[in-house]
């Protein structure tokens, strides 16, 4: 993998990685003060005041369910030669941080599968590359990825992000962080009442500057200043100035859908999540080692020898 895939990977990585990572834990339980220590809600509109009160309550809900079955859409630019839409669905947990879905729309080169089962536990997910591309790796049919390694050997902002993506900081799937996101941005409103698959649920929107969501995100508070600047650094080569939130709240308190939305060089990334059965099990399992095979140490090994791996090989 030549070294410029490697920098696109990490801005690609990195601006994923904050969209869901900010996640305040505990958050919800913080009075609302600006770093004066002065209260800010008397500086809202009523109205904003009541739709912030209200995704933080979704927030807290959310977390307290800890898994839901779900259908996705993420669109992608700069990743390859094309942007690529990925349409996947399946069930998963945010307490622990574990996915099992199926998704199709992946390139499909060199005897790779279109669609494909994946697992995702932490920051680490396995494919099921199929038995064409498995022929070529010892009839081993999963690809194992460690997100927050890969982060580490693309050269970008490596502790930063290392940091965001430990633990399952990564899951960009994780309705949880993404409310977590959404309760942080200083302009939240409630756009209206809609419907989503046959039933009634509040619309609320928000915006957050990549600043905003840098400084909010407790889980950098350990980094230094020069860490916390590479990241933010990082962020805006990608062209990422601002990160675009709605999500629809059902009577439960539970978000039945995400957008996420935000401009980079390569194009506009979205996101687009429906939710549903929420407390479904998510009792997922990692492959067994004997059938696996890991990603970042096949290219390292590839890379010593001067081949250039493809996507199957």
């Amino acid at each position: 993998m030549h070294e410029s895939t490697w920098k696109r990977l990490g801005l690609s990585v990195t601006a994923v990685a904050l969209l869901a990572g900010v996640t305040a834990c505990g958050g919800g339980e913080k009075d609302d003060k600006g770093a004066s220590g002065a209260s800010t809600k008397a500086e809202k509109p009523a109205a904003a005041g009541v739709a912030a009160e209200a995704v933080n309550a979704a927030f807290r809900k959310t977390q307290s369910v800890k898994s839901a079955k779900f259908k996705m859409t993420m669109k992608v630019p700069g990743l390859g030669d094309q942007p690529v839409t990925l349409e996947s669905s399946g069930v998963m947990g945010w307490d622990p941080a574990v996915v099992d879905q199926r998704v199709a729309g992946l390139p499909g080169k060199d005897g790779a599968a279109a669609e494909s089962r994946v697992i995702t536990i932490g920051s680490v997910t396995y494919t099921d590359v199929g038995p064409e591309a498995a022929a070529k790796n010892d009839g081993k049919r999963w690809l194992k990825m460690d997100v927050a390694e890969m982060a580490k050997e693309s050269g970008g902002d490596s502790k930063a992000l290392q940091q965001l993506m430990g633990g399952g900081q990564g899951q960009s799937q994780d309705p949880a962080k993404q409310m977590a996101l959404l309760k942080e941005s200083p302009n939240v409103k409630l756009v209206g009442e809609e419907t989503v698959e046959g039933k009634q649920a509040r619309h609320y929107k928000g915006t957050l500057t990549a600043d905003e969501a840098v400084k909010s995100n407790k889980s950098l508070e350990g980094l230094d200043e020069k860490d916390r600047q590479q990241l933010l650094d990082s962020i805006k080569q990608a062209g990422i100035t601002q990160y675009d939130m709605d999500v629809w709240v059902n009577s439960d308190d539970l978000p039945v859908k995400l957008v996420m939305n935000m401009d980079t060089v390569k194009g506009r990334m979205e996101i687009t999540q429906n939710l549903s059965d929420f407390g479904a099990k998510a009792d997922v399992q990692a492959p067994p080692a004997e059938q696996t095979v890991d990603l970042l140490e096949k290219i390292k090994k590839m890379k010593e020898t001067g081949d250039t791996p493809s996507l199957s090989s």
